[in-house]
Order: C-alpha cells, then sequence, then structure tokens
C-alpha cells in the first residue's frame, strides 16, 4: 500500500501545482491560439504529475520497460494494440448505437453528414484515442500498478487503480467562461471538479461506469502483464467517444434518461451491462487470446 499512497501523493500536489500555475500558463497559450482555461489547466497537471513521476519512478525501483506495461516486444506490442485498438471501437459501436437508437443522444443540427466530416471527427478522436490511452494505461496500468503489484499483488493493484481511476475522470470537465478566468480560476476549477463528489447520489453513475472501465482495463493488465491490449481497448473506446461528443447532442428526455448520467450526458449506468459483458468475455475466451498478447 506505501507504493500507493506515494501516487496518490503525486497526483495531490500535481493537482496543486498545477492550480497555482493554470493562469499564467493559460495567457501564455492564448498567444498562441484560443485554448479553454479547463484544458490549459489539465495538459499543466499532467506535465506537472509526468514530471514528478519521473522521479517517483526512480524512487519506487520502476525502471524497465516492462515495469511501465512495455515487456512484449515492439512489433508483437504494437500489433496487439492495433488489433484491440478494433475490438475497442466495435464494442463502443455497440454503446454508440444504444445511444442513439434510444435517442439518447441525438445528431447534432450543426453537424453536416458527409464523408469529409466524417473522416474529420474520426481523425481527431484518433489523435485524442491514442494520446489519452498512452498516457493513461504507461501511469496507471503500467507504473502504478507494478508498484502495487509488488508489494500487493496484481488483484490488489487492479481494484486500487481502477477507482484513482474513475475519480480523475471528474477534474477538469467544467467549463470556467474566458471573461470569468484569473489568478484563482486554476483552483476553482479544482473545486468546481470535484464538488459533485460531494453529492455522490448524483454522480453515482459516472463513477461506477469508469470504474467499470478501469476494472475492464485492469483485467487485461492481470492476465497478459502488459499493457498493450488496454491500450488499444482504451483508445478504441475513446475514438468512439469523441467522435459521439463532436457529432452529438443530448436527446429530448425520454424513458431510457436514466441509463446515461447528467455528468456528461454519455457514460451512466449503460456502461455496467456492456463492461460485464466485455469483462465475461475477455475472461471466456482468455485461452485463445492471451497466449498471443502475454509477456514472455
Amino acid at each position: 500500500m506505501r507504493a500507493f499512497f506515494w501516487f496518490l501523493a503525486a497526483v495531490f500536489v500535481a493537482l496543486l501545482i498545477g492550480a497555482c500555475i493554470a493562469f499564467p500558463a493559460f495567457q501564455l497559450a492564448s498567444h498562441l491560439g484560443n485554448w479553454a482555461f479547463h484544458r490549459v489547466a489539465s495538459r499543466i497537471a499532467m506535465l506537472v504529475l509526468a514530471v514528478e513521476l519521473v522521479w517517483l519512478a526512480r524512487h519506487l525501483a520502476i525502471r524497465s520497460k516492462a515495469d511501465f506495461g512495455y515487456g512484449l516486444p515492439r512489433g508483437r506490442f504494437v500489433a496487439q494494440c492495433l488489433l484491440w485498438g478494433v475490438v475497442g471501437m466495435v464494442t463502443a459501436m455497440a454503446g454508440a448505437f444504444f445511444l442513439l437508437d434510444t435517442h439518447i443522444r441525438v445528431v447534432d443540427p450543426a453537424f453536416i453528414l458527409s464523408a469529409g466530416s466524417v473522416l474529420k471527427i474520426f481523425l481527431v478522436g484518433v489523435g485524442s484515442g491514442v494520446a489519452v490511452a498512452f498516457i493513461e494505461e504507461t501511469v496507471m496500468r503500467g507504473a502504478i500498478h507494478t508498484s502495487i503489484q509488488r508489494e500487493s499483488g496484481p488483484w490488489v493493484a487492479a481494484l486500487l487503480t481502477a477507482p484513482l481511476f474513475a475519480l480523475l475522470h471528474f477534474f477538469a470537465k467544467v467549463r470556467i467562461p474566458p471573461e470569468e478566468v484569473g489568478w484563482g480560476s486554476g483552483f476553482d476549477l479544482l473545486a468546481r471538479s470535484f464538488a459533485p463528489l460531494a453529492h455522490p447520489a448524483a454522480v453515482l453513475d459516472s463513477f461506477l461506469a469508469w470504474l467499470v472501465v478501469g476494472l475492464v482495463l485492469s483485467l487485461t493488465r492481470v492476465l497478459t502483464g502488459n499493457i498493450a491490449v488496454a491500450i488499444g481497448l482504451h483508445a478504441g473506446w475513446v475514438i468512439i467517444l469523441r467522435m459521439l461528443q463532436q457529432s452529438t447532442v443530448r436527446g429530448a428526455p425520454g424513458a431510457y434518461d436514466g441509463w446515461v448520467g447528467h455528468f456528461d450526458g454519455l457514460v451512466g449506468f449503460w456502461i455496467l451491462p456492456w463492461g460485464l459483458t466485455i469483462a465475461l468475455l475477455l475472461w471466456a475466451t482468455r485461452p485463445i487470446w492471451v497466449r498471443y498478447a502475454k509477456s514472455p
């Protein structure tokens, strides 16, 4: 557990430092483009955390590629990432079909459906999905999982990283209008991000959704000993999620409203049966796929 608390402390310090320097960073970024404050603040916090993790990894003796989850030979690692990226997109499409078929999400009237527009949002999704998956999986299912596993075993590592993964998904999801941004906005963003947690019933669906996603990804880490499958699945899911965010809006209230949370209008209780089904399929078919994805 010592390693887990080291990582918790690193996350806490990164959020505080990020809050302190978010505003000057936002002012600098405004000279380069029209960046939203919450995006600048989240990138700063991630950068600070990355610097902290360099030191923390050395402190906890996380040094080799295998320690970070990259134990497969490069060719096999890339092949597994690509294969499971496709699996991730296909499984996410099933969720997208449910959201669209029940009219929980509807096509944004401002979105012009064409081959060019679909290609554009797909490429944006790929860029976002690959970046998010590599960063989050290297940290969560890579470094943090390895450090906890050494002390407490792989299943404890899976059960501890998944809730942390879920909680961090509340950060920087709120918007602060540009005219309201000031020196204290970093701390304001921090407070607003985690304020919903003070009302658990209001965000339980979103928390459980991200928890299930984290547990499924951790399951692949436990079964294979590396993060190739987790990166692929994670990237595939984010690609479809980003495409939905860019091309759809929340539909009119209906009978299926309870399946989707109000936090972001996308994830919710529907993720639970979806994620459980994926987990059961992964477990049932493990003799087939694990041998190709398992670290030597």
